[in-house]
This record gives structure tokens, C-alpha cells and sequence, in this order.
């Protein structure tokens, strides 16, 4: 049985976020947009961006680190209304409350987009 890291990976290779070499916007309606950001080093910003009052603000907006080898995803940041919360907080140093809630925050996340058809090129 596969572990949450695999899932993570699973979940976001079906959505097609691997195939993205740079950024993209995944539009379905009547949905907050997604948008997918390569920054380099098999690390991906996931980020909704809703309108709230007359701000758009990034909630949730994410970094995962991807192991095609292993093929494991590792939720490395979270950032929303309430503030950001990493995993590495400092070189040789690991929040593991932060790694294990952001892992459990992205596979619920994950499960949520999946289900509102954000895939790509579908």
C-alpha cells in the first residue's frame, strides 16, 4: 500500500501538474482557478487565488518537492490567510507537526481538485 508522499505523487501526476515546465493556469468553472508553477529543482507552487474583499490573495498557496525516482511528493511550505508554515525551517532542521499536517492539508486538497475535474488537457 502506497504511503501519503506516494499518494501526494499519484494524485498530482494525474492532474497532469508533472507535464507543466513552467506556469500554467488550469481554469474550471465556477472554480478559483489553479495555478501551477515550476520554480526549478523538481519543486512545484500549487495556488488558488481567490478574491477576497477587493484582494486576491493566495489560499492555499503551496511548494512541493517531487522524487520521480521515488516517486513521492513532500509538501514543503503552506501559505494562506491565517500565515505560512514550513517544513524545513531551518538548513538540518524538521517541523515534523508542519511535514505531517501539510502532507494531510495537500492529499485533502489534492482530493478536492481532483474531484472538480482540475486535470490537465481534459
Amino acid at each position: 500500500m502506497a504511503d501519503i508522499y506516494q499518494r501526494l505523487y499519484q494524485k498530482m501526476e494525474r492532474m497532469g501538474v508533472f507535464s507543466v515546465r513552467q506556469y500554467e493556469i488550469l481554469e474550471k468553472p465556477p472554480y478559483v482557478p489553479l495555478c501551477i508553477d515550476y520554480l526549478g529543482d523538481n519543486i512545484y507552487a500549487l495556488s488558488q487565488n481567490p478574491v477576497i474583499g477587493d484582494r486576491l490573495v493566495a489560499d492555499p498557496d503551496m511548494e512541493v518537492r517531487v522524487d520521480h525516482t521515488m516517486r513521492t511528493a513532500e509538501p514543503l511550505s503552506l501559505q494562506d490567510q491565517s500565515g505560512c508554515r514550513v517544513v524545513y525551517p531551518a538548513p538540518g532542521r524538521v517541523d515534523l507537526v508542519a511535514k505531517n499536517d501539510l502532507a494531510r492539508f495537500l492529499n485533502s486538497w489534492l482530493d478536492g481538485l481532483l474531484a472538480q475535474g482540475f486535470i490537465r488537457h481534459q
